[in-house]
């Protein structure tokens, strides 16, 4: 009888990564973003969201350049999380930016 050389796994069984572009189906039954991220920045807290380009359905004006942010382009919204009056209050004043401005904004807190 011919031998695997396979190792064999003793350990839990990993779940398969899912492929480019799609979301894991257990994250999405947990309600997980994998576009969210918090970043801490030279001007506080930020909440940061991709919007992919399929989901860019209107017209924004980008606070960095001030171009407008067609529909059909990715982007990035992005609001306070260090608000004083808390995340929902923030999460109303939210800014869309391209993703070039948001990662070569401005140094001294102004957008």
């Amino acid at each position: 009888m011919p031998r695997s050389n396979r190792p064999r796994r003793s350990g839990p069984a990993r779940r398969p990564a899912p492929a480019p572009g799609r979301q894991d189906r257990l994250d999405a039954l947990l309600g997980l973003d994998p576009g969210y991220r918090q970043e801490q920045g030279h001007d506080g807290g930020w909440h940061v969201r991709q919007i992919a380009a399929w989901r860019a359905v209107k017209d924004y004006t980008c606070p960095g350049c001030g171009r407008a942010i067609p529909p059909g382009m990715a982007h990035l919204v992005t609001w306070r999380s260090d608000s004083i009056f808390g995340d929902e209050a923030a999460g109303a004043d939210r800014r869309h930016w391209h993703r070039a401005c948001w990662s070569n904004r401005r140094q001294d807190g102004l957008y």
